[in-house]
């Protein structure tokens, strides 16, 4: 009867604890959108790892990030599922030098473990992580 009670306290001890602890802890270890959130048909690109500061976003395509270029350090093609929702990110302006196809839906929250594929241009085999100038929309 006696290890009934101290399991019983032990129990009770921990759930006072589980309930006071501090709601922010779960919050900052989630990223800053839920990937629940319906399409939207944009590229989303951030400064920062795990979709922090967000920096900009495009329907269409960009030949130059401008304020973006060799900026972001993650990103998530939250595009509309269909023909033409994937991603091409190129290394240099104007869709030039080595790219990296990003397929719909995909988040990819740290891009320096990422690199431009194999003998595709200038860039080649080199990290996305600050070092991407353009992309376009395509069927990957």
């Amino acid at each position: 009867m006696k290890i009934k009670r101290v399991m019983a306290l032990a129990m009770a001890v921990a759930a006072v604890a589980v309930m006071n602890a501090p709601a922010a802890q779960a919050a900052e270890a989630g990223p800053a959108v839920p990937l629940t959130a319906a399409a939207d048909g944009k590229l989303h690109v951030y400064y920062d790892f795990n979709r922090s500061r967000h920096c900009a976003s495009w329907e269409g395509y960009s030949s130059d990030w401008g304020k973006c270029r060799n900026e972001v350090s993650s990103l998530w093609n939250n595009g509309y599922p269909g023909g033409h929702d994937d991603v091409w990110v190129y290394w240099g302006r104007n869709h030039s030098g080595a790219h990296r196809g990003v397929h719909n839906g995909v988040v990819l929250n740290n891009l320096r473990q990422w690199t431009f594929d194999a003998n595709t241009g200038k860039g080649s085999g080199e990290v996305l992580d600050n070092n991407i100038s353009s992309h376009r929309w395509t069927a990957l």
